[in-house]
């Protein structure tokens, strides 16, 4: 899987915008975060799948040389107790501060994983939400914080681009599962 990265290639095929690229601009890199590990176990999983004209928005999932090694929609743990929608419509108030609606479910995803050599076991509810305040859909990126790290940025990347392979997004199955 080409990795979606800066060049000056235009052969490469990593969905840099090599100035005549018919899916539009790759999504400016962003500061790596700090180094994670999948936990040892399952995780219950809720991610949002907001939409803008063949966009979909997401956070870089990083390797720890810092280089991006894909893209995921942003979203986070179910608690105990917790339903999908309510886990999704929490962690976006709680990474981004902002309201999300119209919560509906496209599907259910097993991602079995390797991040940095380390297996990882996740059940991944996939949901279409929207934002309350639609003018982040004119924003080109939009500011969050998982817990206590730093900020980072989610970016609208191509959905074209992933299906075609020149970008990976995660989890394994997303682009098929959200389909053409």
């Amino acid at each position: 899987m080409p990795q979606d990265h800066a060049c000056h290639d235009p052969t490469c095929g990593c969905g840099h915008d090599h100035g005549a690229d018919p899916l539009g601009p790759r999504p400016p890199v962003a500061e790596a975060p700090r180094p994670w590990r999948p936990v040892a176990g399952v995780r219950t999983l809720a991610i949002g799948i907001f939409e803008r004209e063949g966009q979909i928005l997401c956070a870089p999932v990083h390797s720890d040389d810092g280089t991006i090694k894909g893209w995921r929609p942003l979203g986070g743990a179910i608690e105990f107790g917790e339903r999908a929608g309510e886990a999704l419509a929490r962690e976006i108030q709680e990474e981004s501060g902002q309201e999300i609606t119209d919560i509906r479910p496209l599907g259910v995803l097993e991602n079995l994983f390797e991040h940095e050599g380390v297996a990882g076991h996740e059940i991944v509810f996939v949901l279409a939400a929207r934002f309350a305040n639609d003018t982040l859909y004119e924003a080109d990126q939009l500011a969050f914080r998982e817990g206590d790290g730093p900020e980072m940025t989610a970016k609208w990347v191509s959905l074209d681009k992933a299906r075609a392979g020149r970008m990976q997004l995660f989890p394994d199955g997303l682009a098929d599962l959200l389909g053409e």
